[in-house]
């Protein structure tokens, strides 16, 4: 198993139990041999830590535990176990900005590197670090791990939950080397110190502290003594350097591998600031944000150069682990600063500008999200964070490219298909975005995906299955989010049932502090069901909104709708031109044209309706719309509503297409004029 040991231990024979000394803190025993870290040849610096640190939407930043590695050749290529990174690039069901580096004793800082090489079934895996150079260690032959006796196992493994600064040895015997099995080829008998956390450690030659091998295995080979009694005997294993090679020959990286470290001198204050990174990780593992915050802060005062100090800095600024409210200002404040300062040091970071972004985002500064997303984009096509939170920046129609890419690479990502089929529905490509909402809820059938495939069922008119979809949403998540959208969807859909769009709006309300749903969008969805059950106390609440906010477009809308139920036309009209004038990209027209025809104003609501038509063709129920004005107000004009009508039924544009019983209907209303017409 890979990264914690597992919770059944099994009993074993020949071989035994197999543990890979992946991420856990599992207790570890004092420094090996002395005499052979401080040989001449042996340089602890070559030993690194790794990393990884991500930003998710919301603000949201995950660790994971340290882990070893060490470098070779030249020091621009890094050793490690392959189950050591080959999560750091796995899926996740949110949108990431990973980030995974490596601490350099040498440097005193915090580096990205690059996985550039991993072969599964040796377990190891080749890191390029971005340095000139880097002390190292150099690379032995086969004939030299054949002939070998003992090999020193040297890493900065964890130690009883803490995260080792210190370097960390054992010297073992050779008790084998079979390359039948890759991962576990070198076999070393008798171990004492060497426990989970050691994986990527560095196999050794003794005395010219050639790599042999890279540890990743911690197993268990009975040993008979007579008849009736057998004990075990630990053996630390890993892969030897015949599979590197061999990587390394299949990458083209022999040249870096083979070399050797350039001249090198020595870093101010490299030891200080190392102790303060790895103590700065150690704070993180342990939810102690003073001392995360203190040892961030003191590392870019350090290393004021290092776009990764400032990172720190930005993670600890937004960690909110103990408030669990919404972060402050200062919070906020400290964070921006800090990816401003590391965008000087580096303007095309692409991890930073992905987390920017959703800084930004959060403060609802769209515009200036949106160009750091973009910038992050230029660098890394790929960042899943920029490209979900771009998605929340442009316009609906504009999204699929983005969430297709999405799609592209992570197609396990329920997440992913759910943004992808929403973006299908918004151009009104019904049938792919049936199948896009149909594979999130196959990935993930535990909540809000049900939700995205009702929302296509409704642009279908499959109202029945849209319900459906939406109770199972409501059972299986019941966050505030879920009971909201089957809220909006009884109130939409569901003509007669506002009171359960009220009781479910009720369980939104219930739970509002966690933020999911903003409160304006309650305070809407309440004035939309009151204007259904009582109109005069809709319009006593619509106005109290917007009091509180008078630049509110949508609110100034539903209450011409609410106006225009109670008769007071010349009100309405006042109310949707101002929601037109404050948003004029919004669907707001028809509406004023509606209102301008109750208050007698014909030819202005005329007017209005051939600006909108003139504009957007392309939309069956504005056609619609229109259909019914002529009828309303000039039923001799048959010829106009016939053709509009089957403009109505002729348009494109799915996500406006006119509703089939309306169409009907006025088709009815026409002809029964026109009988009239005959009989007169």
């Amino acid at each position: 198993m890979r990264g914690h040991l597992p919770k059944t231990l099994v009993i074993a024979v020949a071989v035994g139990l197999l543990v890979c000394l992946g991420c856990d803190d599992t207790g570890v025993g004092e420094a090996g041999d002395k005499s052979l870290q401080n040989s001449p040849s042996f340089d602890s610096r070559a030993i690194v830590v790794l990393g990884y640190l991500d930003h998710r939407q919301g603000l949201v930043a995950t660790a994971k535990w340290p882990r070893v590695a060490f470098a070779i050749g030249d020091g621009t290529l890094l050793l490690t176990a392959a189950h050591c990174v080959v999560d750091f690039e796995g899926s996740s069901k949110q949108a990431v900005s990973t980030d995974i580096v490596v601490v350099s004793p040498y440097y005193g800082d915090v580096f990205d590197f690059d996985i550039v090489a991993i072969d599964k079934q040796a377990d190891v895996a080749i890191l390029r670090a971005p340095w000139r150079c880097h002390p190292a260690f150099a690379l032995a032959t086969e004939q030299e791990l054949v002939a070998a006796r003992n090999l020193l196992i040297a890493g900065r493994p964890q130690s009883g939950g803490r995260i080792s600064e210190e370097l960390r040895t054992e010297l073992l015997p050779v008790s084998g080397v079979d390359e039948s099995a890759p991962s576990r080829a070198i076999n070393l008998d008798g171990t004492r110190l060497v426990a989970p956390g050691w994986s990527g450690s560095a196999m050794l030659l003794p005395g010219t502290n050639r790599v042999a091998g890279v540890l990743s295995q911690l197993g268990y080979r009975s040993v008979e003594r007579g008849w009736f009694f057998h004990s075990s005997k630990s053996t630390a294993m890993g892969c030897s350097i015949r599979p590197i090679f061999s990587l390394l020959r299949q990458h083209g990286l022999e040249t870096a591998a083979l070399g050797r470290p350039a001249d090198f001198e020595p870093i101010a204050d490299s030891e200080r600031a190392f102790s303060v990174a790895m103590t700065y990780f150690q704070g993180l593992f342990e939810n102690d944000p003073a001392k995360y915050m203190a040892a961030a802060q003191e590392l870019t005062r350090l290393r004021p150069r290092s776009v990764q100090a400032h990172l720190l800095v930005a993670i600890a600024a937004m960690a909110v682990k103990e408030n669990p409210q919404t972060p402050t200002a200062e919070q906020f404040d400290l964070a921006e600063s800090s990816y401003r300062r590391a965008l000087e040091v580096d303007p095309n970071h692409a991890h930073t500008r992905a987390s920017y972004s959703s800084l930004l985002l959060a403060r609802g500064r769209n515009a200036e999200a949106l160009v750091q997303c973009d910038g992050a984009l230029a660098t890394d096509p790929n960042n899943r964070l920029a490209l979900s939170n771009r998605m929340m920046l442009i316009p609906s129609a504009e999204r699929k490219a983005t969430a297709e890419r999405l799609v592209v690479i992570d197609p396990n990502n329920p997440l992913y298909w759910f943004h992808y089929g929403a973006a299908l529905l918004s151009l009104g490509e019904m049938d792919a975005a049936l199948n896009a909402a149909q594979r999130a809820v196959d990935l993930d059938p535990n909540g809000l995906f049900y939700g995205g495939l009702a929302d296509v069922f409704v642009g279908l008119g499959r109202m029945d299955e849209a319900e459906s979809c939406y109770e199972r949403m409501t059972e299986r998540c019941c966050c505030e989010l879920c009971w909201y959208r089957y809220a909006g969807f009884l109130a939409e859909h569901r003509e007669g049932r506002y009171a359960e769009s009220l009781e479910a709006l009720k369980r939104v309300q219930a739970k509002v502090s966690s933020g999911r749903v903003p409160q304006r969008d309650i305070d809407r969805l309440r004035l939309q069901l009151l204007e259904k059950t009582s109109p005069e106390e809709a319009e006593a609440f619509g106005r109290q909104l917007l009091q509180a906010d008078p630049n509110d477009a949508r609110c100034w809308w539903r209450l011409a709708g609410i106006l225009r139920t109670l008769a007071k036309y010349p009100e309405a009209v006042d109310a949707a031109e101002r929601a037109v004038q404050l948003d004029p990209n919004a669907p707001y027209q028809p509406r004023l044209a509606s209102c301008l025809a109750k208050a007698g104003r014909l030819k202005e609501a005329e007017d209005t309706y051939d600006a909108i038509l003139r504009f957007h063709p392309d939309r069956g129920r504005y056609w619609c719309w229109y259909a019914e004005f002529l009828l309303d107000y000039f039923p001799g004009r048959g010829n106009e509503v016939r053709l509009a009508l089957e403009k109505a039924e002729s348009t494109e544009d799915k996500r406006w297409a006119a509703p089939s019983d309306e169409v009907r209907q006025l088709r009815k209303r026409l002809d029964a004029i026109g009988t009239m017409n005959d009989a007169d």
